[in-house]
């Protein structure tokens, strides 16, 4: 019996290649990142130019910045409900690529439109893009590396996207305020970030396949060309010989095939939609949901609402993007940190409790105007949100089979992009009616939420292999009568 994909990747130790390929599919990611919190960091442009204001006398008006917002996570909900199962048809690779030259594109657009209607189109068409990339990202990563690694692979993904925070910040706080040859500063913010992504995009187009999407897709040759190139190399960078790969598990193919009879017709291609609703996933299907759901509320409802909260307690533009940059520093941090313990906490339980972090310090942040509590609830803030980021995007890509995790992914992720959506209406209502305390408390409800669904209904994970994690039980039989002198059956699972 020869080792499968699986097996040969799982065995693999960290090398320079394995280093390559989790930095180049990053380096994505750090562009994404920094268009979805470009938001907090442009707005006071954005109602500096008069197109879009705080909070509008109609909470749904186009001049809202709820609506900026909202369309958006519109964009990325779209994306990953009706497109993320493309990645699971064409291969990762060329989804990966496509997706973030589709954002470049319209971010270039957006930064040259001068009103509302037509900002908000723009910004809509990246959602898609960004939307794509981010469930490609996660899919991608969880197939490369292997088991022992993922986690810290995942915070290390984690450490160079959410370093694209203080970056654009750094841009805003010296760019928003001003004008440059007759350019409004967000512009040049948003131009420099599509200028990036492109760069990024050259950088990576000899990134290989995923061998295991190969291995799943029948095209064995290839995944087994990719595979041993790697090996190359990782042998080489080590100076030792691989150690053997173990045969005893099956890969996904032939566990799939070796189930029952009808699940074979129906994990095939687009039919995988069905297949996420049947045991067992359909339990994980719908505890991501409504994580997902909620916990978009409080990630992006901090991240995108800072300066305004600060706008709303009477702090001046200038001095709440001060405070906003100080903030944004703490990004990098949680997964600097989360690195060192990443395979030794369990990552559902790394989740549960970032989200109770989030509730507590949120409503502890809503009290302050100083700027020493303002900062400081708002880096525990900050902490506890990408504490709870890199654990769940390493976790929802572990609780799907190769031949559906695009799709599953996808469909579990829209959910925060329909919870993006609702949550900036409501945030926007509360602020209004409530003020920050309000907003907070609706924020902390939502991460209680959270905490209780991954807490009480989430699988382990850690040091699992994707295969033993997403093994394919069969159904149990009845065993057969006993026969005169026997002392019990076999049953076989």
């Amino acid at each position: 019996m020869s080792a499968t994909i699986a097996a040969r990747l799982d065995r693999l130790p960290v090398s320079r290649t394995i280093f390559k390929m989790v930095t180049l599919i990053s380096l994505g990611g750090f562009f994404e990142f920094y268009d979805i919190f470009l938001t907090a960091y442009i707005a006071p442009g954005l109602y500096k130019s008069g197109i879009f204001s705080p909070v509008s006398s109609n909470v749904f008006g186009l001049d809202n910045i709820a609506s900026f917002i909202a369309v958006f996570f519109a964009g990325l909900f779209v994306s990953t409900l009706f497109l993320s199962r493309i990645a699971d048809r064409f291969g990762r690779r060329t989804i990966f690529n496509f997706s973030l030259l589709w954002y470049s594109i319209c971010a270039v657009g957006m930064a040259f439109q001068t009103t509302a209607p037509a900002i908000l189109f723009f910004r809509f068409a990246a959602g898609i893009g960004i939307g794509m990339e981010l469930v490609v990202i996660d899919t991608f990563l969880s197939e490369l590396v292997p088991k022992a690694s993922r986690g810290k692979a995942f915070a290390f993904n984690q450490l160079l996207s959410f370093s694209a925070i203080p970056v654009v910040a750094l841009l805003s706080f010296f760019s928003v305020p001003s004008s440059f040859w007759g350019i409004d500063g967000w512009r040049w913010v948003t131009l420099i970030g599509s200028v990036g992504a492109f760069l990024v995009f050259v950088a990576r187009r000899n990134l290989p396949e995923s061998p295991r999407w190969l291995e799943q897709s029948g095209r064995h040759q290839e995944a087994d060309r990719i595979m041993s190139q790697i090996e190359e190399r990782v042998e080489h960078e080590t100076g030792q010989s691989l150690a053997e790969p173990k045969v005893g598990l099956a890969s996904e193919a032939t566990l799939q095939h070796s189930a029952r009879p009808e699940s074979r017709t129906r994990t095939k291609g687009p039919s995988g939609f069905r297949e996420i609703w049947q045991h067992p996933y359909r339990r994980r299907t719908i505890m991501l949901s409504i994580f997902n759901l909620c916990q978009t509320i409080g990630f992006y409802g901090f991240a995108n609402w800072v300066p305004t909260f600060l706008l709303s307690r009477g702090i001046t533009i200038t001095k709440s993007l001060e405070y906003s940059l100080i903030i944004a520093f703490a990004n990098p941090i949680a997964p600097l940190i989360g690195h060192l313990f990443a395979e030794k906490i369990e990552r559902k339980w790394q989740i549960v409790w970032s989200a109770l972090g989030i509730a507590g310090f949120g409503l502890c942040f809503s009290q302050q105007t100083s700027l020493p509590g303002v900062v400081s609830f708002g880096v525990l803030v900050t902490l506890s949100a990408n504490f709870m980021s890199f654990a769940f995007h390493a976790y929802q890509a572990e609780l799907y089979p190769t031949r559906i995790r695009a799709q599953g992914v996808g469909f579990v992720y829209s959910w925060s992009r329909f919870g993006g959506i609702i949550g900036s209406f409501v945030i926007a209502a509360m602020l209004k009616e409530y003020g920050s305390v309000g907003a907070f408390g609706f924020i902390a409800l939502c991460m209680i939420i959270v905490a209780i669904a991954i807490g009480g209904f989430g699988p382990r994970t850690n040091l699992l292999s994707l295969e033993e994690i997403n093994r394919v039980v069969k159904p149990r039989m009845d065993p057969p009568p006993l026969r005169s002198g026997a002392t019990g059956a076999n049953e076989h699972e």
